[in-house]
């Protein structure tokens, strides 16, 4: 999956199949090395997770379609490194907008330097990577962790370290019919009402990705790491 400035979101809408059972533990977090985990339902801990971010995406959505957050500016650090090791850290002011689909985006400054990574979609529970998902979840439906997208299978899991989070991992078809990791992007949302200043709903505190950088060097992968801060 190539992952530029504006990310291509993939559809889950077929991970919202059931499927059989399995307990082979979920990752939480990326490696190189990552093994493809048996296709099974969320666990019940999972799905708990699930259902709280839907929500919060929910009410996220909501508030800022209200009024008072568009054309409001939102404040990111972010930091990028990449296949030799060289870090870049640096901070990104952006607008709150709608883009001409009537989705939610941060709109970055326009002398943004193009070397400079910025990740601009705005996750709700209607658009973005989990809207199929959060709809299963509202009619409790059955929802498995696996899809596939051409050559590419795309799993993911939920868990917590202090905010709740989802992680998707992308593997690539070998041409032995194996599969291998190759990338994975996670955000950490905010799901608990919190009446600090700053402090909102749903909100993507920190969006990360990682690429492994060579089909021959397994160990390096570049990472890209996006956190809110402040409006």
């Amino acid at each position: 999956m190539k992952k530029q400035t504006c990310l291509i979101f993939i559809s889950l809408s077929s991970l919202l199949a059931s499927c059989g059972g399995g307990n082979s533990k979920p990752p939480t977090s990326f490696s190189p090395n990552a093994i493809l985990a048996e296709e099974r339902p969320l666990t019940n801990d999972e799905r708990n997770i699930a259902t709280r971010i839907c929500y919060a995406y929910q009410s996220k959505s909501n508030n800022f379609r209200s009024g008072g957050f568009i054309n409001q500016n939102f404040n990111f650090s972010a930091s990028k490194t990449d296949c030799q090791n060289s870090v870049l850290n640096y901070n990104v002011t952006a607008t709150l907008r709608y883009d001409n689909n009537n989705n939610l985006y941060y709109a970055p400054p326009a002398i943004l330097d193009p070397n400079l990574r910025f990740y601009t979609k705005v996750q709700t529970d209607t658009s973005g990577y989990l809207s199929q998902l959060c709809s299963k979840i509202r009619t409790n439906q059955p929802i498995t962790n696996t899809t596939t997208q051409d050559s590419t299978k795309v799993q993911i899991s939920f868990s917590n370290d202090g905010l709740d989070y989802f992680l998707l991992m992308y593997f690539n078809k070998q041409t032995d019919g194996t599969y291998k990791a190759d990338s994975a992007e996670q955000f950490k949302v905010r799901t608990q009402i919190n009446f600090t200043t700053g402090q909102i709903l749903g909100m993507d505190q920190v969006y990360s990705t990682q690429k492994v950088c060579s089909s021959f060097d397994k160990i390096k992968n570049s990472t890209f790491t996006q956190t809110f801060t402040s409006r």
